[in-house]
């Protein structure tokens, strides 16, 4: 089945790590917290939302949490009498909600629950993007894994409006203040600022209930939360321009060595002397 994406994605990689996944043919979906951008899942916010949207949400809570509350007061009272008291528990309700802390604390109570348990793996549709090998493959030193986009590891999504599970381009966007309220998530999961466009990112979301492998604690005090590649999802590993051939003599005896990737194409990233990076069969 084709699904709407590119035929390949990328992970940039350092040696070490480039090692330790196709050793072990596990790789981590990180928290927002660990990841480059200082503000993931973070949009920019200009308050809880609209008075009449967040009247609207106290309303759909209070029905939710008392049923029929409305229908009680409108048969206890005249019409006028009923509307008036309504409006009057909506506007306290919608007071109480749209304060200063309590806006703080639902921003930071989404984020903490995204965070601890939801995990990003980010690829790249590009695999000659320089400044993508100098940041995340030790300038040059590192590889890529080429994986393939149509797998169905990457489109397991559960439901037609499920937004996990399954490969999203990233938007490049100024950051226009929203209200937390209106939020879809699109805004939040899938869109980083415009200063990020060169890394043409694909990302997929996992819920860290499906980790294979839960490891760590980082360098940041998180855990290391592992998922299962298919290896029928890997198609090639991308030498790196300055890989050592130390590092490629050792990824390539350890590919070789595993029937699960004799299918496995070597490729090497070459540099050309006006910085432009080609990407060559590996002889």
């Amino acid at each position: 089945m084709i699904n709407d994406g590119p035929k390949s994605v990328y992970k940039y990689l350092s040696a070490d790590r480039t090692r330790g996944v196709l050793e072990k043919l596990l790789i981590r979906f990180s928290q927002a917290s660990v990841l480059n951008d200082a503000l993931e899942f973070k949009p920019a916010l200009k308050g809880m939302g609209t008075r009449a949207v967040v009247k609207q949400g106290v309303r759909d809570r209070l029905q939710v949490k008392f049923p029929g509350i409305f229908a009680q007061i409108e048969a206890l009272h005249p019409p006028e009498k009923a509307a008036q008291l309504i409006a009057e528990i909506v506007s306290a309700g919608a007071d109480a909600v749209d304060t200063a802390a309590n806006y703080e604390r639902s921003v930071k109570e989404v984020y903490r629950q995204l965070d601890e348990n939801f995990g990003v793996l980010s690829l790249s549709e590009t695999p000659s993007s320089a400044l993508m090998w100098s940041h995340y493959a030790e300038g040059g030193r590192g590889f890529l894994i080429e994986f393939d986009a149509q797998h169905s590891w990457f489109w397991d999504k559960r439901e037609e409006r499920d937004s996990f599970r399954h490969l999203r381009q990233m938007k490049y966007l100024e950051r226009n203040p929203a209200y937390f309220l209106n939020l879809p998530d699109e805004t939040v999961l899938y869109t980083k600022s415009i200063e990020w466009s060169y890394e043409k990112e694909w990302r997929i979301i996992r819920n860290f209930n499906d980790a294979f492998v839960k490891a760590g604690p980082d360098d940041y005090g998180k855990d290391v939360l592992l998922f299962a590649i298919p290896p029928p999802s890997v198609r090639s590993v991308v030498i790196g321009y300055k890989a050592t051939p130390e590092s490629v003599g050792q990824l390539k005896s350890m590919v070789s060595a595993n029937p699960a990737l004799y299918h496995v194409k070597f490729q090497r990233a070459i540099l050309n002397e006006d910085g432009a990076i080609d990407i060559v069969l590996d002889p």
